[in-house]
């Protein structure tokens, strides 16, 4: 346990599961207040990357969705791996994470105001990985420019919901939100039916390229 902040922050009464990841054998937060506890496996300090304003709004749960992404596009590493269950599973254990830190869904996107910016946002060429999910296919991104192509998979439309710089977490701040979002509600497939049948979310991810990790 950690000494507590000066200012009293949004809590439940008992938090037993991370808000980020869902892991359930600490106690994070009490009448309130961040037990500055960390995470076995995210690694996430109570109270740090946790911190949620607004339960109910995007804008308010965007802080753990952030850190979530972070944590699985570097490969969901465990910060304990000696209490890692053998047969995790990592949905299953996001399940445990409460809905008011999971949802709801994002603000909707300002398509002019996307497509106004792409200029400002680097590209790796020609990209057939998802920047978001890591699904591998068509072209999302072709000689520097956005295809506007939808992801089967996460449902991220390219050079609208993928905007970002290589170079540092600030910069990655948007798909790393979106990432998080996306695995928070369970990793839904936009297309259910091209999903594989022995599909490995954890595999996927690891395809990520590491400008977009």
């Amino acid at each position: 346990m950690g000494t507590r902040p000066q200012t009293k922050v949004y809590g439940e009464a008992i938090e037993d599961f991370c808000r980020i990841c869902g892991f359930d054998e600490d106690r994070f937060w009490e009448d309130g207040w961040p037990t500055a506890a960390i995470c076995d496996s995210c690694g996430n300090e109570s109270g740090i990357a946790d911190f949620g304003a607004e339960p109910g709004s995007w804008w308010g749960v965007r802080g753990p969705h952030q850190s979530r992404g972070l944590w699985l596009g570097t490969g969901a590493q465990w910060y304990a791996p000696w209490n890692k269950p053998r047969a995790w599973d990592l949905l299953g254990q996001v399940e445990n994470i409460p809905p008011k830190w999971r949802t709801p869904a994002p603000s909707p996107i300002d398509r002019a105001r996307q497509i106004g910016s792409r200029s400002d946002h680097a590209s790796l060429g020609t990209e057939t990985v998802c920047r978001i999910c890591g699904f591998q296919g068509p072209a999302f991104w072709s000689d520097g420019e956005p295809t506007e192509t939808v992801c089967p998979c996460c449902g991220t439309e390219s050079g609208i919901g993928d905007l970002g710089t290589p170079g540092g977490h600030w910069k990655l701040r948007w798909i790393h939100t979106r990432r998080g979002y996306w695995v928070g509600i369970g990793a839904p497939w936009a297309v259910p039916e091209a999903r594989p049948a022995q599909w490995d979310i954890l595999e996927q991810l690891s395809g990520l390229p590491a400008a977009w990790r």
